[in-house]
């Protein structure tokens, strides 16, 4: 032992509880061609679904979010509707083919876990896709394409010591 080091007296141990609450979400564009047009940074909203106890919808932007894209891209945005509290929470966007149900390669970047702040937060793709790669793909078909949205909402439950102080236990006698 070290002679600069003093003896341990005690040793301490915390842990953490995780949970992950995952879910997917599907939003169907019927009449792309129709909604193309509505303008720069305008969106058409998906219906609200909940995953993980928090509300969502996606936000898709035909004519794209930005104006240095000249409208060139289509963006799309998962926003937390949640007005109450920030949610973390790590999301995958992708096309789906409307034959086989098969999904796209993986969004443009990585997803790091991403902190919603409340009241409603948007975060997403400003170049999801150019609108000439969508209109040459096989993920649109008879004026229709299915954005996917797989969500994982995670939850931290730091407070073991009272899960653990509500748990009795038997002692032999």
């Amino acid at each position: 032992m070290d002679p600069a080091m003093p003896a341990l007296t005690s040793t301490s141990v915390s842990r953490t509880v995780v949970k992950l609450d995952s879910g997917c979400h599907e939003f169907k564009i019927i009449g792309y061609s129709s909604s193309k047009g509505i303008g720069v940074g305008k969106y058409i909203t998906s219906e609200m679904f909940t995953v993980g106890g928090h509300h969502w919808c996606l936000r898709y932007y035909p004519d794209g979010y930005e104006k240095d894209d000249r409208g060139e891209y289509v963006s799309v945005f998962i926003e937390s509707v949640d007005t109450a509290s920030d949610v973390k929470a790590l999301f995958d966007i992708r096309l789906l083919d409307p034959t086989s149900g098969a999904a796209s390669a993986s969004t443009p970047e990585v997803v790091k876990p991403h902190v919603f702040r409340a009241p409603c937060d948007t975060w997403g793709f400003y170049q999801f896709i150019r609108k000439k790669d969508l209109e040459a793909s096989t993920f649109l078909r008879d004026d229709c394409f299915t954005i996917r949205c797989n969500l994982i909402v995670v939850k931290e439950l730091s407070d073991v010591a009272d899960m653990l102080a509500n748990t009795s236990i038997n002692q032999p006698d």
